[in-house]
């Protein structure tokens, strides 16, 4: 059985199902490309559990995943995944495979982001699709995740951007530099869709420190908060109640 077992944001956001899983495999695997703890580290997940946990950088899921679900056939092993295990496709395509190969698979959530969409002040119904903001590289400078948020906009819909992730480098995108490439896309087609937009940056959820920071671009820009990983809510036009809730977390 091969068990996709979420983690959460923090060691303490484990399951009662998930522990008591975890207990029984035999094999425990951590991808460490897609995210990470806000608080505490996979060692200390380590003590807690009292097993070794061996970590899965992104080649070894994307390419090199088939060995570890041939040895699934005979065993209980997990893929820890923090957060929530089906929010990147990567992992849903594990579960293709597994299934492909007639391996049997139990996804076991964990609390993530959306969970704490709620402590924004921002109503929870109306978010529309979420998106990722990337660094652009030299030969890849995607834009579609600016798409999103426009099509999000005309609808009337708040949109959460989460940011770009390299955690094997313990490199983390900050909202500075996640508006510094959204304005930047902006000023290339003429457009104000950010600068004119209501901000909501989210620094650390489920640390203990968690802040949440409601303002325009200006404020969001000049941020100097550190907490990571950090998130970034465009929102739409706001009703009472939201501008209410909003200057509540300033």
């Amino acid at each position: 059985m091969l068990y996709l077992i979420g983690l959460g944001l923090r060691v303490e956001h484990l399951t009662l199902e998930a522990l008591a899983t975890i207990k029984e495999c035999k094999a425990l695997f951590v991808e460490t490309y897609t995210s990470a703890y806000s608080q505490g580290t996979i060692e200390d997940l380590e003590k807690t559990i009292d097993k070794e946990i061996l970590k899965l950088g992104r080649k070894a899921v994307e390419e090199g995943f088939d060995e570890i679900l041939s040895a699934a056939k005979g065993t209980d092993i997990a893929l820890l995944v923090f957060g929530n295990p089906l929010t990147a496709t990567t992992h849903v395509q594990i579960l293709l495979d597994a299934k492909e190969k007639g391996i049997e698979c139990k996804v076991i959530p964990g609390i993530s982001i959306v969970n704490y969409l709620p402590f924004t002040g921002l109503d929870a119904y109306r978010f529309g699709r979420i998106t990722t903001v990337v660094s652009p590289k030299p030969n890849f400078q995607p834009e579609s995740f600016y798409d999103v948020i426009a099509e999000n906009k005309k609808m009337n819909l708040h949109t959460l951007c989460l940011l770009d992730v390299e955690a094997e480098k313990n490199k983390f995108m900050t909202i500075p530099e996640a508006l510094d490439v959204l304005i930047g896309i902006e000023k290339k087609r003429n457009l104000k869709l950010i600068q004119n937009s209501t901000l909501v940056g989210i620094y650390g959820a489920g640390n203990d420190e968690q802040k949440f920071v409601a303002g325009n671009l200006e404020k969001l820009k000049n941020s100097k908060l550190k907490l990571q990983p950090q998130s970034l809510v465009v929102c739409a036009e706001l009703n009472e109640k939201e501008k209410e809730a909003l200057e509540l977390i300033n």
